[in-house]
């Protein structure tokens, strides 16, 4: 009787277990923008062009036009919120985010979730933190998160 119950419980306990676990994967990557109006996304008039050298796959270009602003909060004035999509675009697969940010003077900080991956980050999940500064028309920021694949 111990052994069928001893059974029956390992067999509880493997049928908890998913079949297809995700493996995610700590990010890190430099990122460097530029204000554009070439080479945006059909229809847009200016958007932000980039750079990004990280890794895990994370070696291309990318793009970004904010498509909602906020009222800066009364503590700081001078910093506005925004948001909008964001695309990283490599040689073997991209990656659509929706970012979400804060622009003080001078600075840039920001949250990014992954919404959709194709190619080899086809079902991606994760997140991307980018902080970093602006100065002279360049925005130079360092990428940090998770990107987990299934």
């Amino acid at each position: 009787m111990k052994t069928a119950c001893c059974n029956v419980l390992a067999l509880l306990a493997l049928s908890v277990v998913p079949v297809h676990a995700e493996e995610c994967k700590p990010v890190h990557a430099d990122l460097v923008e530029v204000f554009s109006t070439e080479g945006c996304n059909p229809g847009l008039t200016s958007c932000y062009l980039g750079v990004v050298d990280g890794n895990h796959g994370l070696r291309g270009t990318t793009h970004f036009r904010g498509n909602s602003s906020g009222t800066a909060p009364s503590g700081a004035p001078d910093a506005l919120p925004y948001a909008g999509p964001f695309e990283y675009r490599t040689a073997s697969g991209n990656l659509l985010m929706r970012e979400a940010g804060i622009v003080p003077p001078g600075v840039v900080t920001a949250y990014q979730k992954i919404l959709e991956g194709t190619g080899e980050f086809a079902g991606a999940t994760g997140y991307f933190f980018v902080s970093g500064t602006r100065a002279g028309g360049v925005i130079t920021t360092k990428v940090a998160g998770e990107i987990c694949l299934p």
